[in-house]
């Protein structure tokens, strides 16, 4: 996993046509997606879905719809043989980044003005963003892979 984007991959036997099976599970990813509240496209056996930020009236919607995390990437589907068939999966992290980033800004500043040592706000700042990026690592992983998991 690098740090912009998780992927995963996995690979099934299936017992049933393959060409059956891909439009199959092109249907299922496409209602979860839209249950999801993503948008999504086909491009060959790829399918691409961006989740927007809608900015509502009501204050409280905006902070839910701003921690949404999982907001584009796509998932795929290959035929490797006529019984074995290939899923791949690709979330871009990039909005989690600054979200981990901006809360240890956040968090380290209050530390700044708290003890007033600026390298114990550095280290603490540094600390609170590493762990809300692997927070946010788990939550994604585990969200897209539940996704893909219904779909099969």
């Amino acid at each position: 996993m690098s740090l912009l984007k998780y992927s995963n991959t996995e690979e099934k036997a299936i017992h049933v046509n393959s060409d059956v099976y891909i439009d199959s599970f092109k249907k299922k990813i496409q209602e979860t997606l839209k249950n999801f509240d993503a948008r999504s496209e086909f491009q060959n056996d790829t399918i691409k879905f961006k989740r927007t930020v809608r900015i509502t009236t009501h204050s409280g919607q905006n902070k839910i719809e701003a921690m949404k995390i999982v907001r584009e990437g796509l998932i795929g589907i290959e035929r490797i043989d006529s019984k074995k068939i290939k899923i791949f999966w690709e979330v871009k992290l990039d909005s989690l980044l600054f979200l981990s980033i901006s809360i240890g800004l956040l968090i380290g500043a209050i530390a700044g003005f708290v003890s007033s040592m600026i390298i114990i706000s550095l280290i603490i700042g540094l600390l609170f963003s590493a762990i809300m990026y692997f927070i946010g690592c788990s939550i994604v992983k585990s969200t897209i892979d539940d996704i893909v998991a219904t779909s099969i």
